[in-house]
């Protein structure tokens, strides 16, 4: 191991994420190669002059970017594919799909029931009258095994009879209201904002209290200008990339499908 940055005590930059920092322009630079172990903490802790929760702070970030995995008994290894997962907004937006399927997506549905006493957002982005119900359906997808998204959808009872009793189509809700209830999603408009996680966020996704968290909130539309989905998706801010490909044409720029 080339010699250590001296870490900067008068920097308002935790001297965790100093060390977080240098360790991953390290194996950026492929001093450790892929699978390799690196340094026990105890050395590190030595070679940076701090302690040794300093390090582990500081692996820990390593860890849930996925640059490092920890092994018990045997240590912690550079990880085999540290790629971040990266989502297609361009794709999303033409099929009403937040999340697409690769990079080995899973989900599990955690609710899905019929609502009757519906929050206002859901409501007035779906024109719902007070009498009306909603399909609430909320899903947390796994990449690699590993929590990195929650999925909250709510589509009007009326548009898909019986959906809460439906199996999903290809683990998609949209290829699901397609292919059962001929409900094709020809619009989507989308509101991309950080936030910080809840305690029950943090639960469900294995991350630090407070985290940021990347939200996509939208409602998807049919051909005749009807709301079919009000969805949020919360994305793990560490795991995820996101990604929009826009065309000229002459009116301007504009996704491309």
């Amino acid at each position: 191991m080339t010699k250590p940055i001296e870490i900067d005590r008068t920097s308002p930059i935790p001297a965790y994420y100093q060390i977080a920092r240098d360790l991953r322009n390290r194996i950026i630079r492929h001093e450790w190669l892929t699978n390799e172990r690196v340094p026990p903490e105890l050395e590190l802790a030595e070679r940076y002059g701090v302690s040794r929760i300093t390090v582990r702070q500081a692996m820990a970030e390593l860890e849930k970017d996925g640059l490092l995995v920890r092994m018990r008994g045997r240590g912690t290894f550079v990880c085999g594919d540290p790629t971040p997962y990266v989502n297609d907004l361009s794709y999303s937006i033409v099929s009403g799909d937040r999340i697409t399927q690769a990079y080995s997506v899973t989900a599990k549905i955690l609710e899905k029931r019929v609502v009757t006493d519906l929050f206002p957002a859901v409501s007035e982005n779906l024109k719902l009258a007070p009498s009306d119900h909603a399909v609430y359906i909320k899903r947390l997808f796994f990449l690699k095994g590993k929590p990195f998204a929650i999925g909250q959808s709510h589509i009007p009872a009326k548009l898909a009879p019986g959906l809460e009793d439906e199996p999903m189509v290809n683990n998609s809700i949209s290829i699901t209201l397609a292919q059962n209830y001929n409900c094709h999603v020809t619009r989507v408009e989308d509101y991309i904002e950080a936030v910080r996680s809840t305690q029950s966020e943090c639960n469900l996704l294995k991350c630090a209290y407070d985290a940021p968290l990347i939200l996509i909130r939208g409602v998807s539309y049919l051909e005749s200008g009807e709301a079919l989905e009000y969805s949020s998706t919360f994305w793990s801010g560490d795991t995820v990339r996101l990604h929009i490909t826009l065309k000229h044409n002459e009116g301007g720029f504009a996704v491309e499908p």
